[in-house]
């Protein structure tokens, strides 16, 4: 299996899917590698923002931008 582009309703990448043994040869060839993706966490306000996407129905599914400027207005972040 390889490496495998996410991409959004637009067709923009939006994240990487890597295999565990990618993953892992990454780790020996970078070895700080994991300390830097084991750093990441989700601001307050991001977390609102996903649990809102969450409920959307799938009707109501708009540009992401459109989407995150309305999020941020509503819940006044």
């Amino acid at each position: 299996m390889k490496a495998q582009v996410i991409e959004d309703h637009n067709g923009l990448p939006t994240g990487v899917f890597i295999p565990i043994k990618e993953w892992e040869k990454l780790k020996k060839q970078y070895p700080n590698i994991a300390e830097e993706t084991s750093i990441f966490e989700l601001s307050e306000e991001q977390k609102k923002i996903l649990d809102a996407q969450e409920d959307l129905p799938i009707s109501e599914y708009q540009d992401n931008d459109a989407f995150v400027a309305e999020l941020k207005k509503e819940y006044g972040l």
